[in-house]
């Protein structure tokens, strides 16, 4: 049997994208499948997609591509085939229109599945004559405005079925909306079984994960957490994500001052090797149809901390079992379930494992075979095929053959690399290797091979090449076991900086990157523990960079390092907290925070305090950088001179498992006035004449080697 999802994009990442990749994998078992992507805005799609799954794109709208047709004449003329309430109406229109028609005039699809409310309108007008036709709702009834489910109606009456996500969604669907025609039924998403080992809560991180987004209020979330980190500071919270809300939550971040709590961490995938690092997951959504992140983090052994809104919540989480639920939009409910999970251990540990045990009836295998009864009860690939063309509605679209060529002129074999995209993953053999990582709590690396399966016996003489990237590339190679395994041992000499893996047949002599499916930093999160009296720093993270998912490690080499640690800001000064690390005698001189400008010689130094355990505490005035601006734009970089006869040490933050953190660990803006002689007089006669004030601006920052850095710019 032949199944069909159509799908607004999968390139991107989402919720929707994920447990259509989940099903279409668990259905490739039995059945032919493709996914239709509408749209295609990027090369390669964020997530893994299974290589028996066929991937067809419709319109290209990547903004570098030759083939680009955001501004086609009929892509820029209104849809006439898509509801116009639909909430992405204006990114349709009569191209799209067309190549989902001429896609499924030429297509034997058995089902055909739509994933949001345009594309089931699509489905109830182009599938093919005979196929069962499947709309699934990842919304709610309510989130929807009525004009829309009007709009919606006769498409949904010419449907088989239509699933919702959460059986409390259904009730509402049939409550309100007659269709005496089509099955109402629920079917939940499935999230399969993390290909990483499940959390062990010992830790001190509290994760969250999803689109930032209004509906999500990661607002009342991180005012939950200032309440938390009052009474725990040792705590700190991980978002994980994009979108539209990211600068107000940077902002809600700043002015609660939670810039070393609350980290916004970006979007990552597989999302997993995340959640696992988490000790107490949470969600604080004003609405959820299901709630995917819920069932991530149960899967991985992480007890959630939810609001209890319509509909999934209710439905995953066994309030006090396996997590807690709590009002919506109630900060202080929020922080007294955070609190009541990190105060009681045992307790985390109970609700985790309980977690782990009830989410695996989410499991795609599961899931599929409730999927695969309604195919069956529905007469999937038994009803007559009257031919492969369009439904009646299809025919208002004009069009013809040529489209159906056009749309698939872009067809792509999901897991092999489109030839537009930078090849750089396989040899001429067809040899693509993938494997997994674990950074382990010594220090250690370890590497298996995952793909091709076998490999390892299959290819003799298999190495992993690590190439240091740089101006005379440096190489270190390791063999892999027959078993197709390998361990980077902790310590191990790999000087600092990006190290990108291959593997190299010795055969051949032929190198080939080594894509990464899934990669393990729980090891890489806190090196200080490990840390000997003397050690210097030898730290090594992998991580999988985009887009095409390699493996690469960054390496960490310092004799003598200054940890950046806490940071405290004001409008009047900002003091930097951290620690000393390598063999130093015991400092008898107090510490120095060195500020040098960029492109020049000038240096201030400010005077600091010695703490126990050789941390360190300086705080510098705005005032002396502000007075000191000479050009459009000044950087200063921090140093620590720790003994008046050695030289001083960059202040970074090294000791984690965050390779780039830049956009991750951000610090306010700070606005001074631009000193000068009489500015008081000069600020009041601004003021009279109604002028604006000259101000300086200030940003700590940290560069692309991690270390801190302030900005000054005029205002």
């Amino acid at each position: 049997m032949k199944i069909s999802f159509l799908i607004h994009t999968v390139y991107g990442i989402g919720g929707t994208i994920r447990t259509t990749l989940n099903l279409a994998e668990e259905l490739a078992d039995r059945h032919e499948v493709e996914i239709v992507s509408v749209f295609r805005h990027r090369d390669a799609p964020l997530f893994t997609i299974d290589p028996r799954i066929t991937v067809v794109p419709l319109v290209d709208t990547r903004p570098k591509s030759p083939t680009c047709e955001k501004d086609h004449p009929d892509q820029l003329a209104p849809a006439a085939c898509f509801p116009r309430a639909e909430a992405r109406y204006k990114e349709y229109g009569r191209l799209t229109d067309e190549r989902v028609r001429a896609h499924y005039a030429r297509s034997d699809a058995d089902v055909v599945i739509g994933t949001r409310p345009g594309l089931v309108a699509y489905v109830a007008q182009f599938a093919p004559e005979g196929a069962v036709l499947i709309g699934q709702e990842h919304m709610t009834y309510h989130h929807h405005k009525p004009a829309l489910r009007e709009e919606m109606r006769p498409h949904l009456e010419a449907l088989d079925a239509f699933v919702t996500v959460s059986e409390g969604d259904a009730a509402v669907w049939r409550e309100h909306m007659d269709l005496p025609g089509t099955r109402v039924l629920c079917i939940p998403n499935s999230v399969p079984e993390p290909v990483v080992a499940p959390s062990d809560r010992s830790g001190t991180t509290v994760v969250a994960a999803g689109r930032l987004s209004a509906e999500k209020q990661y607002d009342v979330l991180i005012r939950a957490f200032a309440k938390v980190v009052a009474v725990r500071p040792e705590w700190t919270l991980r978002i994980y994500g994009w979108g539209t809300e990211r600068e107000k939550l940077r902002w809600c971040v700043e002015t609660l001052g939670l810039h070393d709590s609350v980290l916004l961490m970006g979007p990552r995938s597989p999302i997993e090797p995340e959640w696992v690092k988490g000790a107490i997951a949470a969600s604080t959504s004003r609405h959820e149809s299901f709630g995917m992140t819920l069932v991530e983090s149960m899967r991985c052994g992480v007890p959630m901390v939810s609001t209890d809104c319509d509909y999934g919540p209710r439905e995953i989480i066994e309030d006090g079992e396996d997590g807690l639920l709590v009002p919506v939009g109630d900060a202080d409910a929020v922080a007294a379930a955070l609190l009541r999970l990190i105060d009681d251990e045992g307790l985390r540990h109970r609700m985790g494992e309980a977690a782990l045990r009830n989410a695996r009836r989410f499991d795609p295998s599961a899931v599929a075979e409730r999927y695969a009864d309604l195919f069956a009860e529905l007469g999937a690939g038994v009803r007559t095929r009257v031919g492969a063309g369009a439904r009646d509605g299809g025919a208002r679209s004009g069009g013809g053959a040529d489209g159906a060529v056009r749309a698939q002129a872009g067809h792509v074999q999901a897991g092999h690399v489109p030839q537009d995209v930078p090849p750089g993953g396989r040899d001429e053999d067809g040899f693509e290797p993938v494997a997994d990582c674990v950074a382990r709590e010594d220090g250690s690396l370890a590497v298996t091979l995952l793909s091709p399966p076998a490999a390892a016996p299959g290819y003799e003489g298999l190495r992993l090449v690590a190439v240091l990237q740089g101006r005379e590339p440096v190489e270190r190679a390791y063999p892999f076991r027959p078993d197709g395994t390998l361990t980077l041992p902790a310590g191990e000499d790999l000087p600092e900086g990006n190290w990108v893996c291959h593997v190299e047949r010795s055969a051949t002599g032929v190198r080939v990157p080594l894509a990464a499916r899934s990669v393990d930093q729980r090891g890489a999160l806190r090196p200080a523990d490990r840390l000997g009296p003397g050690d210097g720093v030898r730290h090594l993270v992998p991580y999988r960079r985009p887009p095409h998912h390699l493996l690469e490690l960054r390496s960490w080499v310092r004799a003598v390092h200054a940890e950046a640690g806490g940071i405290g800001l004001t409008d009047d000064h900002v003091t930097v907290t951290g620690r000393l690390v390598g063999p130093v005698d015991e400092p008898v001189e107090p510490p120095e925070l060195v500020l040098r400008r960029y492109d020049s010689h000038e240096e201030v130094a400010v005077a600091g305090t010695w703490l126990p355990g050789r941390r360190f505490r300086v705080t510098l005035p705005w005032e002396e950088l502000a007075g000191r601006r000479r050009r459009e734009q000044d950087t200063w970089a921090l140093w620590l001179r720790y003994a008046p006869d050695r030289a001083p040490v960059k202040v970074a933050r090294l000791l984690d498992d965050v390779v780039a953190k830049a956009d991750v660990f951000a610090y306010r803006t700070v606005r001074r006035h631009k000193r000068r002689p009489l500015l008081p007089l000069r600020r009041v006669v601004r003021a009279v004449r109604r002028r604006p004030q000259l101000m300086v601006e200030l940003t700590l920052r940290h560069d692309g080697h991690n270390a801190l850095y302030v900005r000054v710019t005029g205002a």
